[in-house]
């Protein structure tokens, strides 16, 4: 009797430990579903607050001077930096197989064409890419920004440039004027090409 008693008392304490299991593991599942999603929101979030002017573009009086080089276009023809003294330009060093370079190209697209009669060039630096990749993608998407090769990554590599995206502005005088590593989206690009127009 007091066996059986035993047994029957186990095997209820059993079978406790295994619901109790079965839940846990059901909480930690759970748990682990609306934290991954939420993280995942936080690194796709564009920016779409106001950005200080005063903590994007550099204010020192000595601002470093750009590099200047000759890239091709997806045309044939030869864009020298030089030559676009006197303007503001914003370069873009990305490739098609970057995807943080895929999500903001549409914004820089978009840039592109609300500043085309404003004193701005920008210029989108495939690296390391040829130029019928480079074309046929741009071709895909319908983009209309100016796109340059830099099949040898010699303009990447003297810009410092060792991963992508990497955006630069520089002013009329040749200075870089801002830099940075990492996605732009739509407000915090004019932001920044709206402070570096009115400084110039």
């Amino acid at each position: 009797m007091k066996k059986n008693i035993l047994i029957g008392g186990a095997a209820i304490l059993l079978f406790l430990f295994v619901i109790f299991t079965t839940n846990q593991q059901r909480s930690s599942s759970k748990e682990k579903e609306i934290s991954e999603p939420v993280q995942q929101a936080v690194v796709e979030q564009p920016v779409t607050s106001p950005i200080p002017v005063s903590s994007i573009l550099n204010a020192s009086a000595t601002l470093a001077d750009s590099i200047d080089f000759t890239l091709t276009d997806l045309d044939g023809n030869e864009v020298n930096l030089q030559d676009l003294r006197g303007k503001n330009v914003y370069l873009n060093f990305w490739a098609t197989w970057c995807k943080w370079c895929k999500k903001e190209l549409p914004d820089i697209n978009k840039v592109t064409g609300l500043y085309k009669d404003k004193d701005l060039v920008v210029l989108a630096v495939s690296v390391g890419e040829n130029q019928k990749l480079v074309s046929s993608f741009i071709q895909e998407h319908g983009y209309e920004v100016t796109t340059l090769v830099d099949p040898d990554k010699k303009v990447a590599e003297e810009y410092g440039v060792t991963a992508l995206p990497v955006s630069i502005f520089i002013d009329k005088n040749g200075k870089i004027a801002h830099r940075k590593l990492g996605t732009m989206y739509e407000e915090e690009l004019k932001t920044v090409i709206d402070e570096l127009l009115l400084r110039s």
